[in-house]
Parts: structure tokens; C-alpha cells; sequence
């Protein structure tokens, strides 16, 4: 059974946490920019249910509060900001929620009406902190993914390989030697510094099984990744 409900304007932390807490609701699909729900929710879903579900969206509503908005925030983190946010005395519990757009950077900082000027001066500058320090956390993030797509990718042709062994094409001492010559580049690969694999693939030298086209292969891969994701 599906249910839709539209022209959302709530607490999107607390109301994503009370959806996935609702154990009568299956699956959910919320977009917090365009204030839509759609979600799918056990077939003896009543008026309870429903009234339930209101009530959560009148005590988050954010339509009664004022908003900032900050744009060209290029880096930051939600997780972060609230955080600086908690330790300032001044600003903390002024700030109901949240929103952050990747798509255009602009920032949206839903706060009650206890908000002054000096409240804003120090939002800013809690924000302009996050643009510096906080990169370093942007970082970290990038090559925590960065990591799990050169393990994917690395578990992909050892997957080739053994294939290959199975098929016949290769035998298991060809994909050692293959293995032993790609050692960097798998290394590299798997602690996401996938510049440094191309730069250890340029190192290895063709002979063998370890052909040109092989190396070629993997040379178009890893640049490709490099194009896309740096």
C-alpha cells in the first residue's frame, strides 16, 4: 500500500528518523528540496496511522520558523556544522534545521524567533571555519569512497583472473606472475590512491603473460576513474 504526502516543509533529520523508526512503514522515498513523501506502508495501514504520521509532520514543521539561507558553501558537512553548532552557546538549541544542496551549494538554516543580527555573525563564522578546517574532513570522506571503489574495481579483475583460470586461457602461475607484477598498483588501489596506481602501472614493464594489451586495459581503466572522480 502506497501513500503520498506533499508540500513538506519539516525537520528533515527528525523526520527521516521517525520514518525509519515507524515500524509500519516499509519503505519511503523523501525529498526534502521538492517536500514530497512517498512511502510504502503495511496493508492494515489506518486512520491511526495516518493521524500518527501528521502529527510527526506538524511537530517538525518548519513553516513557523525563519530561514538563512548561505550560498556558495562549496564545502561542508552536516554532521559538522551541527556539531560546532552544539558547542556555541550563544546560537545552541536557536537552530531547528538543516539543508544542504550539493547541486547549487546554498545552505538553508532553519531558526526560531529568538534569531538576532549577532546570531547570524556567528553562524557565519562558524560556517567560514568549516570552509577551512573542515576540508580536511571532506577529504577523508572522498578517499574513504575512493577506497571502496579501488577495492571494487581491484576485486573485478581478480575476478577476471580467475576466470581465466578456470577457462584455461591462464593458469594459476600466469596470474601470480601477473598478480606479483601488479603488487603497487593493488596496493594503491585499495587505499583509494588511484593516481599513485597509475603512476606504478607506468613502472611496470611488459613481458611475459603480462602483455601490452593487458596493461593497456588497465591504464584506460584507472585514467578513466582519474577524468571522473578527481
Amino acid at each position: 500500500m502506497e501513500i503520498t504526502r506533499n508540500n513538506l516543509n519539516v525537520d528533515t533529520q527528525g523526520f527521516l528518523t521517525y520514518l525509519y523508526n515507524n515500524a509500519r512503514i516499509n519503505s519511503y522515498d523523501f525529498n526534502m528540496f521538492e517536500g514530497t513523501l512517498v512511502a510504502q506502508v503495511v496493508e492494515d495501514w489506518g486512520l491511526a496511522d495516518d493521524t500518527d504520521l501528521d502529527n510527526n509532520i506538524i511537530a517538525l514543521s518548519l513553516d513557523a520558523e525563519t530561514v538563512i539561507e548561505s550560498d556558495q558553501v562549496q564545502h561542508t558537512s552536516l554532521k559538522e556544522l551541527n556539531k560546532k553548532i552544539n558547542k556555541n552557546n550563544s546560537i545552541k538549541g536557536k537552530v531547528k534545521g538543516l539543508e544542504y544542496s550539493k547541486d547549487n551549494y546554498k545552505l538553508k538554516i532553519y531558526v526560531d524567533n529568538t534569531w538576532v543580527t549577532d546570531d547570524t555573525t556567528t553562524l557565519d563564522t562558524i560556517i567560514d571555519g568549516l570552509e577551512g578546517s573542515d576540508v580536511i574532513s571532506q577529504i577523508m570522506e572522498s578517499y574513504c569512497t575512493k577506497s571502496k571503489d579501488g577495492f571494487e574495481y581491484y576485486n573485478m579483475k581478480r575476478s577476471e583472473l580467475v576466470y581465466q583460470i578456470q577457462t584455461a586461457v591462464l593458469t594459476s602461475e600466469d596470474a601470480f606472475a601477473i598478480d606479483t607484477k601488479l603488487k603497487n598498483v593493488k596496493d594503491s588501489l585499495l587505499t583509494g590512491d588511484w593516481i599513485t596506481a597509475k603512476n606504478y602501472l607506468d613502472l611496470v614493464v611488459v613481458e611475459g603473460v603480462f602483455t601490452q594489451e593487458m596493461k593497456d586495459e588497465y591504464e584506460l581503466e584507472i585514467n578513466d576513474y582519474i577524468t571522473n572522480n578527481y
